[in-house]
C-alpha cells in the first residue's frame, strides 16, 4: 500500500483527525514523527516487552511518570515498587522507568496535528451546538 501511494505521489494530509482515530494510529513510523524519534536500541523493549503498537499504548507507557494514583507511587528508579513497573519487569522489560521516559518522550516529538496530548486547533467548520440544533430542526414552510 506504501509504495503504490509513494508511485502515485500521494500524502495523508487530514484536515482534522478525532482524539480516538489518533490513539488508533501506530506507533512505529508514525505520520507525525520527525526524524530520528526513534531510537533503535531504546525502543526494542518497548516494541518486544511493553508491546506498544499504537499511540494509545504509548500514552499507557508513559502514564506512570504523570500520573502518581497508584499505591505505591512510581519512582524513577530502576527498581521503582510500583505496580505497573512490576508488571513490566516480570514482562522482561528491564527499567520500566526509562522505558515510560522513553515513550513520553516520543510522544512529545510527535506533529501537533497528529497528537491526540496536544490541543487541537479551531478550524471555524466545526459546527457550534445552536448550528447543530437548527440544521436538525425541520424547516417550517
Amino acid at each position: 500500500m506504501l509504495k503504490t501511494a509513494k508511485k502515485l505521489n500521494l500524502s495523508f494530509v487530514p484536515p482534522k483527525l478525532s482524539k480516538n482515530l489518533k490513539m488508533q494510529l501506530p506507533t512505529w513510523f508514525h505520520l507525525g514523527a520527525p526524524p530520528k524519534t526513534y531510537n533503535k536500541s531504546k525502543d526494542k523493549c518497548l516494541q518486544t516487552n511493553h508491546e506498544t503498537n499504537t499511540i494509545k499504548d504509548l500514552l499507557t507507557t508513559s502514564k506512570r511518570i504523570h500520573t502518581n494514583t497508584t499505591s505505591p507511587k512510581h519512582s524513577p528508579r530502576k527498581n521503582c515498587a510500583c505496580q505497573a513497573c512490576k508488571t513490566d519487569r516480570n514482562n522482561g522489560c528491564l527499567n520500566p522507568h526509562k522505558c515510560a521516559a522513553s515513550a513520553n518522550m516520543i510522544l512529545n516529538k510527535l506533529n501537533q496535528k497528529l497528537n491526540p496530548l496536544a490541543k487541537s486547533n479551531t478550524d471555524d467548520l466545526t459546527l457550534t451546538h445552536h448550528r447543530k440544533e437548527k440544521t436538525t430542526k425541520p424547516s417550517q414552510q
